[in-house]
């Protein structure tokens, strides 16, 4: 059996107070149906890590991990940067914000330099309360993890409509669409997570 390192960047930092009524945060649902999957899989074992903007508070970016001196990164922006460089692979949970990629997951991305995600793939999950179900972040995501080397699997997950597919604990209504569509993307990013690790491992990294 594989054994990979999956981190799962949480796309969004939209928390609605209770008193305005309605889900605290959509994403959340997605989230927990994914985490699930992962670590549900058969073939292949992954030891997934969340980050998370509404739990690591991180500040609008002004210095990414790797401009501080050795040992002078806030603690738990090291952590995270620790844990990006060790995973096998990524996967993007996403809204569309403005029919673009949510700046709460733009700003953790770049928390991080380009060689702790290199020659590593990703898997895209984007969903929407509407019919478009967060396509075209992803659309945008696909150039963003190109650029930082994490390049996204070529089939995705795109959940239009989540508050109806899935309940507030991520059970899905319609459990066969999805273990379809998000269960055919996972099978390619296991594929190349694993050819990508193999050659890291026995050439190392490009220079």
């Amino acid at each position: 059996m594989a054994n990979l390192r999956t981190v799962v960047f949480m796309g969004s930092a939209r928390n609605r107070p209770a008193r305005f009524g309605g889900p605290a945060r959509l994403g959340t649902r997605v989230l927990r149906y994914v985490v699930r999957t992962l670590e549900a899989r058969t073939e292949t074992t992954h030891e997934v890590t969340v980050l998370d903007p509404l739990e690591l508070r991180l500040p609008i970016l002004e210095a990414p991990q790797f401009y501080y001196p050795p040992g002078e990164a806030p603690p738990e922006l090291e952590a995270a940067s620790a844990l990006v460089g060790a995973a096998d692979a990524f996967v993007l949970v996403s809204p569309e914000y403005n029919h673009s990629i949510p700046p709460a997951l733009s700003n953790l991305l770049d928390h991080f330099g380009g060689s702790k995600y290199a020659c590593k793939p990703s898997g895209l999950v984007t969903y929407s309360n509407g019919q478009w179900g967060g396509v075209r972040a992803g659309m945008q995501l696909r150039a963003l993890t190109s650029e930082l080397g994490c390049l996204s699997v070529s089939r995705t997950c795109a959940i239009p409509n989540a508050g109806e597919a899935f309940d507030e604990e991520g059970v899905p209504q319609d459990p066969a669409r999805w273990e379809k569509m998000l269960g055919g993307m996972l099978n390619q990013l296991e594929w190349m997570a694993m050819a990508m690790k193999n050659h890291r491992d026995a050439v190392g990294m490009p220079k």
